[in-house]
């Protein structure tokens, strides 16, 4: 009897790893995409909801940030025109003043008749085209004549480009909320999509997303090596924010990408990633920011949240909250998100793609 009862154990336990094993792979195998559309044949639609949710977030997030560069390159130009409006005008106002002294020192050196000729005139130009200020001026009045027309020609020439930039400003201010509102939408479709998954095909879809994105970004990074963090969580609660590998795309000031962009609602609780040490910042780029130099040596930059939950100096433990998401900084205006780098040599070493490493803890 108890053999036999042994010898059940056996089977059950047997069997039991069997099950665990087909529906669970072991970790580090990779998943295949066949394996996905099995585990998800009885959820066909809802699967290929959520890859057109996820090719769907991934376009309106590249679409937000062209816009972005957009607003910035005409911001950029905007400023650039102003400033030559402001000179053309201190350019015209010089000259002005000028031709005013040159009729006083005509006056008082005899050349005009009357200095009721000076102020009569309804303007400097018709002052200036005067037969008696002509006349008595000579080439020097010929001369401060046409650099009055020359540099009231520049500033007109300027300031109708000014108006027309401002024009083109608001233009793509306007393309850019579009941008922001569809790049939300898109978040919330991806993320409703998700949660529509079947238990395992939603775990084998993630772990091949996540072993694809790794694939990608080793291949990126061949030269430089993987990045290597040790135990790592996500910054939100897994699930609840929506990303892409914008590593190295075009930011305004003509700097590169340097993170990943994980946009989230409103003042969702972001956790630290690793137990370490806490220095909190304000201003900048960043906005409200965080360096949370981990205990394995490793750095992370957290940055645009809208609040603290930690104050600078303090130790915290991994999965702690240590601020909110927002939009502080040069985000200001766009989608609340967390701007996350990762620095394998701590803060003040140079960063790497942190994409992989959220796509495994994230998703």
């Amino acid at each position: 009897m108890r053999a036999r009862t042994k010898h059940v154990r056996h089977i059950s336990l047997l069997t039991l790893v069997a099950m665990a094993t087909l529906l669970f792979p072991a970790a580090g195998l990779a998943i295949t995409k066949t394996q996905v559309e099995e585990a998800c044949a009885n959820s066909r639609a809802q699967l290929d909801e959520y890859r057109a949710a996820q090719a769907a977030f991934e376009d309106a997030a590249r679409a937000y940030e062209t816009a972005v560069l957009e607003v910035d390159r005409v911001e950029r130009k905007q400023a650039s025109v102003s400033g030559s409006v402001t000179s053309h005008t201190e350019e015209l106002d010089q000259i002005q003043a000028m031709i005013e002294d040159q009729a006083v020192e005509l006056y008082m050196r005899g050349g005009l008749a009357s200095p009721g000729i000076i102020f009569s005139a309804s303007s400097v130009d018709q002052f200036m085209t005067t037969s008696e200020f002509l006349t008595t001026a000579a080439t020097g009045g010929q001369e401060s004549l046409a650099e009055l027309i020359a540099a009231r020609s520049e500033l007109n020439r300027f300031q109708v480009v000014l108006d027309d930039t401002r024009v083109e400003l608001e233009a793509v201010e306007a393309q850019k909320l579009t941008a922001r509102t569809n790049q939300e939408s898109a978040m919330e479709a991806e993320l409703a999509a998700y949660a529509k998954l079947e238990g395992r095909c939603k775990d084998l879809a993630v772990e091949y997303d996540r072993q694809q994105a790794e694939l990608a970004a080793r291949a990126r990074q061949r030269a430089a090596g993987s990045v290597q963090v040790g135990s790592f969580i996500c910054p939100f609660t897994p699930g609840r924010t929506s990303f892409i590998d914008s590593w190295g795309d075009p930011r305004s000031g003509g700097r590169a990408h340097k993170g990943t962009d994980l946009f989230a609602a409103m003042d969702e609780p972001i956790y630290a990633v690793r137990s370490g040490r806490v220095s909190t910042g304000n201003g900048g780029l960043g906005g409200k920011s965080i360096w949370l130099a981990g205990d394995n040596g490793i750095g992370f930059y957290y940055a645009h949240l809208s609040g603290f939950n930690v104050s600078s100096g303090q130790t915290v433990s991994q999965g702690q909250t240590i601020g909110y998401n927002g939009n502080t900084g040069n985000a200001s205006g766009g989608p609340p998100h967390l701007h996350f780098e990762i620095h394998p040599g701590g803060r003040g070493s140079a960063a790497v793609n942190p994409y992989a490493t959220l796509a495994g803890a994230c998703r």
